[in-house]
């Protein structure tokens, strides 16, 4: 009778937790996010797991793995190997009540610009003596995109602004929303100035100038990505990010100044489901809206290209308004970029440029390009301002 006995209580317990575990799936919901979906690179952000039991069985354990970026480093939570390349595992166990919800908080930092998937994540629990356990997979994957860094960006003292004003000192980029449009006669209360003088002198009579505040200011940004002139020498990846940086924080600037801003670039945006096919092309725009689709486009633009800059040139020129300014920015200054500023030129287009990178701080452009040299590529992350020498 005991043997009998003893077969059916281990019969009723092996019943027990086969039909627990079943169950145990059933009605279980998580939830998992960040706070916000876009941040600058150096600043922390919680992700947040939400683990929820819709059901009269408790769980005395689940057990939660979800796949998440190597390049994020966590403040707290555990985190085991993962065999994918670039991935590690965040790991935690808890238990839940019936109808019980708890909610996780893990601080995270990432290490780089780009876009960042947290996900899928598996969910293990079982019965109370763990002889049978169950699965469920979650492949609602919570997506972060961290913009690159921005930063104050002005000319050296006593060089040309590359907004061209003319003023004198260390100077803002994009300080002048008119543009000069005519001459008229002084009338008393008009800014001294404003006079123009030689006109003045020409006509016998004081002349002041006209500005036209409804001038519609447009600015053509075109990032060469690739740090050497030939692919197969490879990458500066501490130069690609201090192009970005560049980038990222003088297209702020003319947004802030009321420019409209187009993007160009020969890399391609990243993505897990939308990848430009070889270049990159942020058409003309203002405004919040607009930087946001820029710094988006930046954050996952990639720092390689198997195509020179001129290459992809003629799919860009095509899109350049008639009056825009274009900035050409490169740290490999070469054949390809020459061919381009000096077919702007001709074209009778407003160019600059700028070299990143100490090794091109010899360089010139074209006889009658602004050329500017930006240099800290060794601290990208950590420079607060760069200067246009």
């Amino acid at each position: 009778m005991e043997a009998l006995f003893f077969i059916g209580a281990v019969i009723f317990i092996v019943t027990i937790s086969y039909v627990w575990s079943k169950l145990s799936v059933k009605g279980l919901e998580l939830n998992h996010g960040f706070e916000r979906d876009r941040i600058f690179l150096g600043e922390t952000i919680n992700y947040v797991q939400e683990l929820t039991n819709k059901k009269l069985l408790p769980l005395p354990w689940i057990k939660v793995e979800t796949e998440v970026p190597k390049a994020m480093d966590f403040i707290k939570g555990t985190l085991v190997a993962h065999n994918k390349p670039g991935k590690k595992i965040l790991s935690g166990v808890y238990s839940l009540l019936w109808y019980q919800k708890i909610r996780r908080r893990y601080p995270v930092s990432p290490q780089n610009r780009g876009i960042f998937f947290f996900g899928p994540v598996t969910l293990n629990t079982g019965d109370l003596l763990g002889i049978y356990q169950n699965e469920m997979k979650i492949y609602n994957n919570a997506r972060l995109i961290v913009y690159p860094r921005i930063v104050d960006v002005f000319v050296t003292e006593g060089t040309p602004d590359i907004s061209l004003s003319g003023a004198g000192g260390k100077k803002k980029i994009f300080p002048d929303p008119f543009l000069f449009g005519g001459k008229r006669n002084y009338f008393p209360g008009d800014s001294l100035k404003d006079i123009d003088w030689k006109s003045s002198a020409k006509f016998d009579r004081l002349l002041v100038k006209v500005y036209d505040s409804s001038y519609k200011k447009r600015i053509c940004f075109i990032l060469d990505v690739n740090t050497f002139e030939n692919a197969w020498e490879g990458i500066n990846p501490k130069l690609s990010e201090f192009l970005i940086v560049l980038t990222a924080s003088i297209a702020k600037k003319a947004i802030d100044s009321g420019y409209e801003v187009m993007l160009a670039s020969n890399g391609r945006i990243i993505s897990g489901d939308n990848d430009t096919d070889i270049f990159t092309l942020i058409p003309y725009g203002t405004g919040a809206i607009h930087l946001k689709v820029i710094l988006d486009a930046l954050a996952r633009l990639d720092y390689y290209s198997i195509y020179k800059i001129d290459e992809v040139f003629d799919r860009v020129f095509h899109t350049l308004k008639k009056g825009s300014r274009v900035v050409f920015i490169t740290a490999n200054w070469g054949k390809s970029g020459k061919k381009i500023v000096e077919f702007l030129e001709k074209m009778s287009f407003d160019v600059e440029l700028i070299l990143a990178g100490k090794r091109n701080k010899d360089y010139k452009g074209p006889k009658g390009v602004k050329t500017y040299h930006a240099f800290g590529e060794e601290k990208w992350r950590e420079i607060s301002f760069i200067e246009l020498v």
